[in-house]
Formats: C-alpha cells, sequence, structure tokens
C-alpha cells in the first residue's frame, strides 16, 4: 500500500528544472542493420548523500527498483544486443510501427540525472543521450542530426531518425516540413508529406530515413513535429557525418520543445576538422535572422524548418562561437577529435539556450570517462558568466580551478567570448569518476570523450522550467502522508526564494525551500531567481491523512482484517 500511495503522488506531481528532474520519459533510440547498437546503458546520478530510490519502468514490461547515491551512480546494463531490437532500441524493420513496448519512463523520490550511453559498430561507434527530464515535454519540436551533405557516396549505413513517445491517451502527432522526393522508411504511403498519427500513454514511434535516396541525406532536419497533447522527441543520426569522407558515426540526443529554446548561444569549438565541428541551426519561424559574433548585420535569414551550418573555420580565434538570432532557434552542435584523421570520432548533441534562470550547478555527471567498462579520454567545456568563480567535487572530494592540476586534470581559460562580454570559456581534459561543477553564476556545461574511432557525449545543463516538489517523511517507519509528510525543493535548482500555497491561498510565513503541511488539501510552490524576475510556479501536490491504525498493529483499519488486535477477523465476531 505505501509503495502504491507514493507512485500515485509521485506521477500527480509531474513538474521540474533541466535535466535534474524526478521523471525522466526517454523514447526509443533508433537504428539499422548495418549499424548494430551492441552495449546498452542507462546510467542515473543524485547529489544526495542519503539513497535516492527510483524505478526504471519498461513500456510494455518489467519494472527495476533500485537506489542511487552520490558517491553510488546507477548503471543498468541493457546487454550485449545485436539486432538494435531492445527495450531502448526499435530496429529500423519496425520503423513507421506504433509500439507499446519501447522505451523507460523513470521515477525517482527525488531529483535525478539519467542518461543513455552504448557502444555500437562493432565498437567503432559511441554515443550518449542526456535525458532533459520534465522540460524535455512539449508540443512542437524541430529535428536536427548530421547533415551528410558533404561526403560524395550516400549509402544505406547512413541512417537517420526521429522518435515520439506520449505521455497522454488520444494524443495526435503530425510530423510536417519532410523534404520533397525523401522516402520514408517502412512509410512509402506517406511519401514524404504530412501525415498524423494517435497514440496513447506509453506508446512510442519512430519515423526514419537512409541511404540511397540522395534526398534522404538531410531529409528529416528541420521536420516539424507537433502534438495536440505533451511528448517527449529523441533525434538524430544512427549512422551519420558532417564531413566529406565516407564515414559514419552516432549523434543523438533528447531534445525540447520550441517554447524552450532560445536566441542566444555559446559553442566552444573541440578539436576536430573543420568539416566535422558543426553547428546546426534550425528556425522555428519564418525572417529569422543570424548574427555571429559582434556583427551587427545578419548573416543569414531563415525561414521555418529552415537551417544554417556553421563549421569549425567559423569559430573565433578563441576557439568559441556567439549566435544571435532575431527568434527562437532549435541548436545542435557536433563534435570531432583529432586522434585520427579520417574524420572519426564525431558526436551530436542538443545546445540549451543562455538563459538567466539555469542553474549554477551540476550534480553529478557518473562515471564520466566511462561506457561500460570501456575507458575514454576526453573534456568538459564550460560557459560561465565573466569573473564567476568554479568550484568542482570529483569523486567525493572537493578541488578550486587551480587545484586540479594537482591530480593531473588540464585547464583552459577563462577564454573571453566576442560579442558576449558577459560571458567566458573553460575547457578541462582529464576527469574521471563522478565529477560535479559549480560556478557562482550560469553554467553550461557539456562533456565528451573519445577511444579510437568511437566519441560519446552529451550537454548536462540548461532547460530551466518549474519547482519541481519532492515529498520526505519525517519518520522512515511511517507513510509518506500527513502528519510524517515534508515538501520541499531541491536546492541545486537555482531558485533563491519560496512562496507556499494550500488551496491557493498563501501561506504566511511559508518562504524557505521546504515545509511541512499540516492539512490535507492542495499544496504549491511558488519559485523565484531573484536576479531574473522571473516567478515559476510548481503544479499542484494533493496531500491526504494517513489511514488510522487503531488498535497499532502496524496495518492501517482500511486494510485491517483484525481491527481490535483480538486474533479474531472482523468478520468473526
Amino acid at each position: 500500500m505505501k509503495q502504491l500511495y507514493l507512485l500515485l503522488c509521485l506521477i500527480s506531481s509531474l513538474s521540474l528544472t533541466a535535466q535534474f528532474s524526478k521523471t525522466h520519459y526517454l523514447p526509443p533510440l533508433s537504428g539499422s542493420e548495418n549499424v548494430l547498437s551492441e552495449e546498452q546503458y542507462i546510467y542515473i546520478s543524485t547529489p544526495s548523500v542519503a539513497p535516492v530510490a527510483f524505478r526504471v519502468i519498461y513500456l510494455g514490461g518489467e519494472v527495476i527498483n533500485a537506489t542511487v547515491s552520490r558517491d553510488a551512480p546507477y548503471v543498468l546494463s541493457m546487454g550485449f544486443v545485436q539486432d538494435n531490437d531492445s527495450q531502448i532500441m526499435t530496429p529500423a524493420s519496425e520503423v513507421a510501427q506504433i509500439r507499446a513496448d519501447k522505451g523507460v519512463i523513470i521515477e525517482a523520490d527525488d531529483l535525478i540525472y539519467a542518461s543513455i550511453r552504448l557502444i555500437a559498430g562493432d565498437g567503432n561507434q559511441a554515443g550518449e543521450l542526456v535525458s532533459k527530464g520534465l522540460a524535455a515535454l512539449g508540443t512542437d519540436f524541430r529535428v536536427g542530426a548530421m547533415v551528410n551533405t558533404l561526403m560524395e557516396e550516400f549509402s544505406q549505413v547512413h541512417y537517420t531518425f526521429a522518435s515520439v513517445l506520449a505521455t497522454e491517451n488520444n494524443t495526435q502527432v503530425t510530423f510536417s516540413d519532410i523534404a520533397p522526393g525523401a522516402s520514408l522508411l517502412n512509410n512509402g504511403a506517406n511519401g514524404s508529406g504530412n501525415f498524423s498519427i494517435t497514440l496513447n500513454s506509453g506508446e512510442s514511434y519512430v519515423v526514419a530515413v537512409q541511404g540511397p535516396n540522395n534526398v534522404n541525406r538531410d531529409a528529416l532536419i528541420g521536420m516539424h513535429v507537433t502534438s495536440d497533447k505533451s511528448i517527449a522527441v529523441n533525434c538524430g543520426s544512427f549512422g551519420g557525418t558532417n564531413g566529406e569522407m565516407f564515414n559514419l558515426d552516432l549523434g543523438f540526443d533528447q531534445i525540447v520543445s520550441r517554447e524552450r529554446t532560445g536566441k542566444d548561444y555559446i559553442f566552444i569549438r573541440s578539436t576536430g576538422s573543420d568539416p566535422v565541428e558543426k553547428i546546426l541551426l534550425i528556425a522555428s519561424e519564418d525572417n529569422t535572422e543570424v548574427f555571429l559574433g559582434s556583427a551587427s548585420t545578419p548573416s543569414y535569414t531563415l525561414i521555418a524548418g529552415e537551417y544554417v551550418t556553421l563549421d569549425g573555420s567559423m569559430y573565433g580565434p578563441n576557439g568559441n562561437l556567439f549566435v544571435h538570432t532575431s527568434k527562437n532557434v532549435f541548436a545542435y552542435q557536433s563534435v570531432g577529435d583529432n586522434i585520427r584523421t579520417d574524420q572519426a570520432n564525431q558526436e551530436l548533441f542538443f545546445v540549451p539556450p543562455l538563459s538567466c534562470e539555469t542553474p549554477h550547478v551540476i550534480d553529478n555527471i557518473p562515471l564520466i570517462e566511462l561506457v561500460g567498462s570501456r575507458v575514454f579520454t576526453g573534456r568538459i567545456t564550460i560557459v560561465t558568466e565573466a569573473s564567476s568563480t568554479l568550484s568542482f567535487t570529483i569523486n567525493g572530494q572537493d578541488y578550486n580551478l587551480s587545484g586540479l592540476s594537482g591530480i593531473g586534470v588540464t585547464t583552459e581559460g577563462p577564454t573571453t567570448v566576442d560579442g558576449n562580454p558577459g560571458f567566458e570559456t573553460y575547457i578541462i581534459s582529464g576527469l574521471t569518476g563522478n565529477v560535479a561543477v559549480a560556478s557562482t553564476t550560469q553554467l553550461y556545461l557539456a562533456c565528451y570523450g573519445s577511444s579510437d574511432a568511437a566519441t560519446f557525449g552529451g550537454y548536462f545543463s540548461g532547460f530551466t522550467f518549474r519547482p519541481e516538489i519532492s515529498q520526505d517523511v519525517l519518520d522512515e517507519s511511517s507513510e509518506n502522508c500527513l502528519p510524517n509528510l515534508q515538501l520541499s525543493v531541491n536546492e541545486l535548482t537555482g531558485f533563491d526564494t519560496f512562496q507556499w500555497f494550500y488551496n491557493d491561498v498563501a501561506i504566511a510565513g511559508a518562504t524557505a525551500s521546504g515545509y511541512v503541511p499540516t492539512q490535507p488539501g492542495y499544496y504549491f510552490v511558488r519559485g523565484a531567481i531573484s536576479s531574473c524576475g522571473t516567478e515559476l510556479e510548481s503544479e499542484k501536490l494533493p496531500v491526504g491523512l494517513c489511514p488510522p491504525d487503531t488498535d497499532n498493529d502496524g496495518v492501517n483499519d482500511n486494510l485491517d482484517l483484525d481491527l481490535d488486535n483480538d486474533g479474531l477477523v472482523n468478520c468473526a465476531e
């Protein structure tokens, strides 16, 4: 009974901040038999020193219950999959089908980070998807991937996909702005025209294209995915390239809806060749002007669904690039590595916009150098406000920036940003283990690593949404209900002032991050980030009284077959 009550309360309080969330919806990835996803893992982490209980729900299947803590991240191995058919993978043969048995939902008792990491293609490819938590949910998306436009030969090994997962019954999802002449996999009846499907809660659907149809190179880039109820969307390449050599890599991520994209972005170059160091910007509205660096005139003007790419030659001498747009854009970044000369080691991730509301702490990225047991060498890149102070916690030990050299970690920065002097960038290499980073101001952090031809990575910050209420019991031996309940907002979310409400009325004096409710009813919190001047409200959370236990036998009266504990069942008295 207690577990069921907890689950119902959790489902009824969906709200969040960024990737750091209590609930994560993960649609399946997708690939063809030409690039097999082999090792598959889900990584879960938390800043909490005390264990946090969570559930990994295999849609259409089992539920895995476990705990995670700061110093003991959780790694769920999905096994070695040889046919791209797993809980988190839809094979090409099953694309364009409505499935109720693909994808996962992760629910936790407190805020956690979640990501998918995998190794594919006989170990030559790797990839990572970083969950955006409940900030992933929305109704208006634009798909991105590797563009595949520079290499001469385009074949079946090149595969681009977008997957959606519904959160409510009778959700209509529409796919539009597909390149004319494209051939959708297993979906010839729709050609490249607009089409719609209807999904129920927990159902997923995948759209995909692959070679050799030349139009399919970038046919899905800018595709418009809209819905009448909230969905989650993954997209990218499971075999693609931004370079001119015949090559393929993985690059995919979970994205957010248009209202959580922005107009200002800072990108940090990696060490790959110019063609693979690619920024992809997709307009969400007509007449979107794109300004680079300190330029006062636009370099590009885009219509809705149109995209532009910026390669490595367009970064400034400081290795970063500020981009401002007149209207919101969807921003993706592909990176490479110079450890090979064949344009291997490409990776793609979704990039958050600059926002005053962005949290100052990422705590933590688990086992930053690993995919399973394989060790990758890599870096983190950081964007933060000028003159900020950075601090680090690595495997439970605290360091300042200068102290990192003592553990073999190299740092570059702070580096100024042309066109946006209010920000600066850093590159930090050689980190291992569980890594937390804090800044005194906004913090944007990406991490990626390479091992021979394989590269994985993702962005771990941005996309502030609403405060999310956690429920803590005051007495661990009792239930999660009145009078044994405390409500709280995690301190790492960035909110610094609070007002709690009971049945829509402000509670006098309830202005801390936590509150102990005294009456049954509906509670919510209004959180503010004082430096931004914005206020955001959580969802309303129902709080109820614990059922009585009049005979003190540890069984609530509504379930107790012997209410007076005299050894006789109620019906026999």
